[in-house]
């Protein structure tokens, strides 16, 4: 008698077609036996985790129709199964065996629902995963436990399968979403820090979406700075080279060393690279503007995001004719501070980096072996440049990356109040940030859905959130 876990990923949105895919599973008895258990995730019926007071009432009954299907389809085969889902009565672990539905005792915590051995007749207490990627989860205080969680993605939410054993308080066996059955009686144990569990929720993102939206191809401006080169390398991972549409768009102010970069990123990914030159778009674009502006039009900034709205235009074109998913390449230091362009390098249909601050993804390819080694060095070590001006620097509008993200991980994810901020690192700057990220507020609603990482990414910062947060003074 072994105890399993099915991890998924689940259909979103289709209890009927997840049913019968667990029911038809089960039955394999090359797989399962008469007397196994079978854990299954919180996201086991509907793709995702649930929340009760957001279902709809027939939605509900909906899932314990489905879940008594269930039940009768592995009463031939003597394979229980323990599964949480919401139901008319409420949120609960039911026990299905011999074509029954029981329901059993549970605990709620902080981001799952405990379930104790004694109810279960299993040696170990389990633990039902609610939490997505960057939420809280707290583990009870017990010796003899193992996690169960889900594979999938929710409207920017990540679930991982982050599945663990722990015996006498030593982890057994841990997986993150590379697994769909784990057999708790075999070894196996993998990275969990943070590092590897943001890579792998950005590919269970990137994999899922594509699945979810009938996307075969993606499309990628390649620029030859960080934050297109982690995405490139990301969707190759997930597609495979021969999948990608990598696409280097130079103007005049491209530099020749971001030239090479891209290529020699595009050659360790075994990337085919191809050009498009925008300057002739964006003079025929600024020639036909000129006659309507005034005089004392900024003629400088518009022409710095007419180039990136040309490149965005490019990449939806190539998308809309070959039916691929064009990937925005923005985190979340600039989009937290408006240093993006609507319509320009905002477009895309999925932001992989949109919820990690730009510090920190240098953090990430030094700590991710794949990263680290299809990442050119001189890209991880040169200036961030947007390159829309001559010898411009992103320094020339920004503070230092590791300063501007200090002051944004206390603003965003600690929540400290102005009067603090002001205190810790001096009015002129905290006061400088706050503005820059409350004035940028029309941008983070339009923003493309962003992977989500943490427990605060900016389309969650409401307007009430800057209330009283710039001194007037």
């Amino acid at each position: 008698m072994s105890t399993l876990i099915l991890t998924g990923p689940y259909l979103s949105d289709d209890p009927e077609k997840n049913i019968r895919r667990l029911i038809a599973r089960l039955r394999d008895k090359a797989q399962f036996h008469d007397g196994d258990t079978v854990l299954l995730p919180m996201q086991a019926l509907n793709g995702t985790v649930d929340a009760f007071w957001l279902m709809r009432p027939e939605n509900r009954e909906r899932n314990d129709y489905w879940l008594k299907k269930l039940a009768v389809g592995l009463k031939p085969t003597g394979v229980r199964v323990l599964v949480p889902a919401v139901v008319s009565e409420g949120v609960g672990v039911l026990e299905l065996l011999n074509g029954q539905c029981k329901t059993l005792a549970i605990e709620p915590i902080e981001g799952g629902v405990f379930v104790s051995s004694e109810h279960t007749q299993l040696p170990m207490d389990i633990i039902f995963r609610t939490a997505a990627v960057g939420e809280a989860f707290r583990v009870p205080e017990t010796s003899d436990y193992v996690i169960v969680d889900g594979r999938g993605f929710d409207n920017g939410r990540v679930f991982l399968g982050q599945c663990r054993l722990v015996k006498k308080g030593r982890t057994r066996l841990s997986y993150m979403g590379e697994a769909d059955c784990i057999h708790l009686e075999e070894g196996h144990v993998c990275l969990q820090d943070i590092h590897h569990e943001r890579f792998s929720a950005m590919q269970m993102a990137l994999r899922c979406y594509l699945q979810n939206h009938g996307f075969e191809r993606v499309t990628i401006g390649i620029s030859g700075g960080l934050d297109s080169a982690v995405v490139a390398a990301l969707a190759v991972s997930v597609v495979g080279a021969d999948r990608v549409n990598a696409i280097v768009m130079p103007s005049c102010y491209t530099s020749q060393a971001s030239k090479d970069d891209a290529r020699e990123l595009a050659k360790r990914l075994k990337l085919r690279l191809r050009s498009i030159d925008i300057m002739p778009a964006v003079q025929t674009v600024a020639e036909a503007v000129d006659p309507l502006l005034p005089y004392w039009a900024n003629k400088g900034l518009m022409k710095e995001n007419i180039q990136a709205r040309v490149r965005g235009l490019l990449l939806m074109a190539v998308s809309n004719a070959d039916g691929s998913l064009v990937l925005n390449t923005g985190n979340k230091s600039e989009l937290a501070v408006g240093y993006c362009t609507m319509y320009g390098d905002m477009v895309g249909g999925l932001a992989p980096l949109a919820d990690i601050y730009k510090s920190d993804l240098y953090e990430l390819c030094e700590n991710v072996v794949y990263l680290r080694e299809v990442i050119p060095q001189n890209i991880l070590t040169k200036a961030p440049s947007a390159e829309l001006r001559e010898n411009q620097k992103d320094e020339d509008s920004l503070p230092n990356y590791a300063n501007l993200d200090a002051v944004l991980k206390d603003l965003i994810e600690a929540a400290m109040d102005g009067k603090r901020l002001r205190k810790k690192y001096g009015a002129q700057f905290a006061n400088r940030i706050c503005q820059m990220v409350a004035s940028s507020q029309f941008k983070h609603h339009q923003a493309t859905l962003a992977v989500r990482l943490t427990a605060r990414p900016i389309c969650t910062l409401t307007p009430e959130f800057f209330h009283g947060l710039v001194s007037k003074n």
